[in-house]
C-alpha cells in the first residue's frame, strides 16, 4: 500500500487531539493502546480504500475497545470499532472462541486472538443482518478494526437502553425477547452479554450491539450463556412492572414443549 504521508499525518494529528483533550492519565493510556502504529495503518488503509474519509470523534469506550464516529466521502456517518491489541481483558477470550467451529487454533498470540475476535463480531453481525435481527450492519473488518452502520440521530449516537425512559415496557420486552429468540432459532447465535448496556434506542426501537462474544448455539457454553441473557432481560423488566420467568422463556427460545 502506497502511503500518502500528508493524509497519514493528518490522521495522527486528529488522534493526538483526542488524547490531549483527555485529562485522566488512565484514559490517555487507553488511547495510546488504541492507536498503535499497526492500528493507525489499518485505519489509513480503510481511508485509502474509500470506506471512510475522516475519523470524527469517540462515542464509546469499552473494556476491550473503543468506538468512533466516522464520515464517508459522501458525508454519511459510520461507526468504527477498534479493539485494543494491548488488553488484559482478553485473558478470558478462550471461553468464547473455544468450541466455535468457525475459529480454531487461536494459539497463544494475543494479536492473532484479537484479530479473530474482531472477525467473530463481524461474522456475527453478518448472521444477524441476514436474519433481519436489528443490529448494526457490518461494512468491513480488517485486523482489529470493524466498520459498521452508525446508530444515531442527526449525527449524535443513540442512547443505551439503561439511559432512556421506557413508555411501553410490555411492547419493548416482546421486541427484545423476539430478538433473543430469533438470534437462537434463525441466526443460531446466543448473545452471551445481553443487557441494557448493549442495546441502543431510537424512538423506542432497540438495536443490539457488542456481539463479539456471541457464540453459536453449538458452543458448549451456549445454554449457560442463554440462561444469563434471559435472567438479565427478566431482571431489567421486573423494575418496569413486567414479571416473567427465565426458565419458561428459555423453553420457548429453544423449543422445549
Amino acid at each position: 500500500m502506497e502511503i500518502d504521508e500528508k493524509r497519514l499525518r493528518k490522521l495522527e494529528s486528529k488522534v493526538l487531539a483526542y488524547r490531549i483533550r483527555i485529562k485522566d492519565a488512565d484514559q490517555r493510556k487507553i488511547y495510546d493502546e488504541v492507536f498503535d502504529e499497526s492500528t493507525l495503518l489499518t485505519i489509513y488503509g480503510m481511508m485509502s480504500s474509500g470506506i471512510l474519509n475522516t475519523l470524527d470523534f469517540p462515542i464509546a469506550t469499552g473494556k476491550e475497545g473503543n468506538v468512533f464516529r466516522a464520515t464517508t466521502a459522501d458525508g454519511d456517518f459510520i461507526a468504527v470499532k477498534i479493539y485494543r491489541i494491548s488488553n488484559s481483558t482478553f485473558n478470558n477470550i478462550q471461553k468464547y472462541i473455544a468450541g466455535d467451529e468457525r475459529f480454531k487454533n487461536v494459539g497463544k498470540s494475543r494479536r492473532r486472538a484479537i484479530f479473530l475476535w474482531a472477525q467473530k463480531e463481524y461474522r456475527n453481525l453478518e448472521r444477524m443482518a441476514s436474519n433481519k435481527i436489528k443490529a448494526p450492519k457490518p461494512i468491513k473488518c480488517q485486523k482489529n478494526v470493524i466498520a459498521m452502520e452508525y446508530i444515531g440521530v442527526d449525527g449524535n449516537p443513540a442512547p443505551h437502553l439503561k439511559d432512556v425512559e421506557i413508555r411501553k415496557p410490555g411492547k419493548l420486552f416482546k421486541t427484545l425477547f423476539g430478538h433473543i429468540k430469533s438470534m437462537y432459532q434463525d441466526a443460531k447465535l446466543v448473545h452471551a452479554d445481553f443487557s441494557e448496556y448493549n442495546i441502543l434506542m431510537i424512538d423506542e426501537e432497540p438495536t443490539i450491539i457488542d456481539v463479539g462474544q456471541a457464540v453459536l448455539t453449538k458452543h458448549p457454553m451456549a445454554s449457560e450463556f442463554l440462561d444469563r441473557d434471559l435472567k438479565n432481560l427478566v431482571r431489567f423488566f421486573k423494575k418496569h412492572g413486567i414479571s416473567k420467568d427465565a426458565e419458561t422463556l428459555k423453553s420457548d427460545v429453544v423449543g422445549d414443549g
